[in-house]
């Protein structure tokens, strides 16, 4: 057999995505099985037991939230790639995702913040 002669040949290194690049996969991942394995079911539960809702509204609120959840990753995407970058992204995600969180757990534990009954 005959080489190639028009064959190229490059030195640069195959990337490797392993250790902090492949971080916000892996965030992602694990905050898309805390919204499925256990936020919407408690959150349904806090809604109707704590704010008094119908089921049907509790419902539908918490899949509203999931919806929200779910446009959230695309948009998250799109200024990602547009305007901030991937970590500076994936920083102000986990600190509105911490802040809403807290607000939640506030709410929950301040009997004052209970709507009345």
């Amino acid at each position: 057999m005959a080489r190639n002669e028009n064959a190229v040949t490059s030195d640069e290194p195959k990337p490797n995505y392993r250790g902090w690049k492949s971080m916000p996969f892996g965030m992602k991942l694990l905050r898309r099985w805390e919204l499925l394995a256990g936020t919407s079911s408690n959150l349904l539960i806090y809604f109707i037991t704590v704010f008094n809702m119908k089921s049907i509204t509790a419902t539908t609120l918490v899949n509203v939230f999931n919806g929200i959840a779910s446009v959230a990753t695309l948009l998250g995407a799109f200024l990602t790639d547009t305007y901030f970058g991937r970590y500076k992204t994936l920083g102000y995600a986990s600190v509105s995702s911490y802040l809403g969180m807290l607000l939640l757990t506030l709410t929950a534990t301040i009997s004052n913040l209970h709507p009345p009954l």
